[in-house]
């Protein structure tokens, strides 16, 4: 037995200092097994069923990363930690929930319920309070990269008033295709003074940046403006006052002069080549203002007026593939500058929103991450190449110092390029 170790791994004159174990036949052997250790892993998460990647622990397990991610944000501009709380987690699923339910993707349900009601259901009384959604998402990363790509998303990330936040997730099904559904709920809590009702200030809702919430609907504006001169249309309050992003006031306000018409508004994509798609946006705006832009992810696309009354059209043409555009599907937002400063921001639809498959090499990459921790299969493959790793490592360095006269260099060069297939498959 002692003689067999040391023909197979010492170097010594009986062995011409050449340990058998590091024979060039046996280096190929063992790279061919190593490779085939990988293929099978692979080849096991390839055929995965696709509810493995939405059972709750999964979902949780992302759930708790993307609130990780969220505060390494706010770290990253200096603001401190939100602290998630229990009635805006149990907000955000039940919004998450009801897009699924419903198979929709906006901040207002089919039956018209917004943040406020959701807020509400869990009697979460807030000063100000926000929403980011999205949809399609297969790794907690990539959602907030998405996120923080589109500027409305990514200032309710690192806006300042926010103390509290909270995440749901939802498997469900888009287009009869099988999605995630995710709601991001940020909020400032506020004690209601004894003897006042409460009224919440702010909801600055989005799937992009604010959600408008008008006790004066979009009808009543557009008929007051469409019969009237602008100067004499100038309309204040003196008790309670929504405007804009549903800001509560006492204070006198006036209206903004342009009123946004979400119903007959879209953005269009056309695929021009593999790689080129053509942004259209065709925006209903009413009433006067200064500048009026579209954002898709981190593209802004500035609105003209058309030949046709109140429409507004702007286009431009990005070098991304359907795949990139839709990996985490995002509301477009537009902003409108109105000629008093104030800036009105909502959402504006797709045309069609498309669920985006993932890739074979995408979908092993998400197993690692998301299922890691589930499944012991990846584990046990990293700990064989770590182990075998460490002992190669050792025999070369035997090989090398035993005998440092007497060496066969198609040995080191082999042993040295087995070692390094092992790193790779280990950190693949």
């Amino acid at each position: 037995m002692k003689h067999a170790l040391k023909k197979y791994f010492i170097p010594h004159e009986g062995n011409n200092y050449h340990p058998h174990i590091l024979h060039t036949k046996r280096a190929f052997f063992y790279g061919g097994v190593f490779l085939v250790m990988k293929v099978v892993v692979i080849v096991f998460t390839l055929f995965l069923p696709s509810y493995v990647f939405v059972m709750p622990d999964v979902l949780q397990e992302q759930q708790d990363k993307i609130l990780e991610l969220t505060n390494g944000i706010r770290a990253r501009e200096g603001l401190p930690a939100l602290k998630p709380q229990t009635k805006l987690t149990a907000s955000s699923e039940l919004k998450a929930d009801d897009m699924a339910q419903k198979s929709y993707f906006e901040h207002e349900s089919p039956d018209g319920r917004r943040l406020a009601d959701w807020l509400d259901d869990v009697g979460y009384i807030y000063k100000v309070a926000g929403e980011n959604l999205a949809m399609g998402f297969t790794d907690a990363e990539d959602l907030v990269d998405a996120w923080v790509e589109s500027p409305t998303h990514y200032a309710n990330l690192i806006d300042k008033e926010y103390t509290e936040f909270g995440i749901g997730t939802k498997a469900g099904v888009f287009d009869k295709t099988p999605t995630v559904y995710v709601a991001q709920h940020f909020g400032l809590p506020r004690e209601p003074e004894i003897g006042q009702q409460e009224i919440p200030a702010v909801l600055s809702s989005s799937i992009f940046g604010e959600d408008n919430t008008s006790s004066t609907t979009a009808d009543e504006i557009l008929h007051t403006i469409e019969t009237s001169n602008f100067a004499d249309i100038i309309l204040s309050a003196t008790d309670t006052l929504y405007t804009g992003a549903g800001f509560e006031t006492t204070q006198k306000q006036v209206l903004p002069l342009a009123v946004y018409q979400k119903e007959a508004s879209h953005v269009t994509w056309k695929e021009l080549e593999v790689n080129k798609i053509q942004l259209t946006v065709r925006a209903y705006i009413v009433g006067a203002f200064e500048t009026a832009v579209v954002y898709v992810k981190g593209y802004p696309i500035e609105l003209f007026r058309s030949e046709q009354p109140y429409i507004y059209q702007g286009q431009t043409t990005i070098f991304e593939t359907k795949d990139e555009l839709f990996k985490v599907a995002l509301m477009p937002t537009i902003s409108i500058k109105t000629q008093t400063g104030e800036i009105i921001q909502d959402t504006i639809e797709w045309n069609y929103v498309p669920v985006i498959s993932v890739t074979p090499l995408e979908r092993y990459t998400h197993s690692k991450s998301m299922l890691s921790s589930f499944m012991s299969i990846f584990d046990v493959s990293r700990n064989i190449y770590l182990g075998f790793i460490i002992f190669f490592s050792i025999a070369l360095l035997l090989k090398i110092f035993i005998q440092i006269r007497k060496q066969h260099y198609h040995v080191i060069g082999q042993t040295l390029l087995l070692i390094g297939m092992l790193v790779v498959l280990f950190k693949v």
